[in-house]
């Protein structure tokens, strides 16, 4: 079985709310379906309509995939699905000046037989949480994981680092988009989280894994996640959504 639960909230600074969310699948205790989220950017609410689309385009397509039993094509298709929504954000961002320089961030997981696929682009993050260790699946596209990476500053230093909002992949703001894959084998008592920045740059990973091991589903994990979030500031809207693998 898999209990899964997703909640975006504005935070206490933010009046708009530019994340976006779905979860589809995952009933009469199958194993099979799929999770996806975006953190939008841009001026005049464009950051909100990138992301609703992204996540729009991204589930038409993986609804495809889940009648779909051959599981060696899931990767491509995850690639397939984020790139068509690039073209169609860029697009629409050039056919209207109130949209111009929109775009969203995505992380999407195709979960099936004992299989996490995930793709993302920009820095929303996916987690993997076993017993008391959490690791980031994803890699962050962004100018402060660069330094990390390079060893220039640590994984701490870039959450108080003044680019730590710079990104450097996107979906919409360019006609192309490279887009990373992950696969992920995940056993009983795992839990996958996945959500935005508004998450991650108010807690520590530490202060996240402690919070998914204390709770025993995912509907009070994301509320308790979000609500910690807040009370740390809330500077930026939360998204989390918590799969757990029972």
């Amino acid at each position: 079985m898999i209990d899964t639960f997703g909640l975006s909230d504005v935070g206490c600074i933010r009046e708009l709310n530019e994340d976006c969310f779905c979860i589809h699948g995952f009933d009469e205790n199958k194993n099979r379906g799929f999770c996806i989220l975006a953190d939008g950017m841009g001026g005049h609410n464009a950051g909100e309509v990138a992301s609703q689309n992204a996540v729009k385009f991204i589930a038409e397509e993986m609804q495809k995939l889940l009648d779909d039993e051959d599981e060696k094509e899931i990767p491509g298709r995850l690639i397939e699905a984020v790139a068509g929504a690039n073209e169609k954000v860029y697009k629409m961002s050039k056919e209207n000046k109130i949209h111009s320089g929109m775009g969203t961030t995505a992380v999407v997981a195709f979960i099936c037989d004992g299989v996490a696929y995930v793709a993302n682009v920009g820095d929303s993050r996916a987690y993997a949480i076993r017993s008391d260790e959490i690791v980031q699946i994803t890699t962050d596209h962004s100018v402060v994981s660069e330094l990390v990476m390079g060893g220039m500053i640590t994984r701490e230093e870039a959450r108080f680092h003044p680019q730590k909002n710079i990104i450097t992949r996107a979906i919409g703001t360019d006609s192309c988009v490279r887009v990373d894959v992950f696969e992920y084998d995940y056993s009983a008592g795992d839990v996958m989280l996945m959500c935005s920045d508004g998450l991650t740059g108010m807690l520590d990973d530490n202060e996240i894994c402690t919070i998914v091991r204390e709770e025993n589903n995912s509907e009070d994990t994301v509320c308790r996640l979000v609500d910690s979030a807040k009370k740390h500031g809330g500077l930026d809207n939360i998204t989390v959504i918590c799969i757990r693998f029972i």
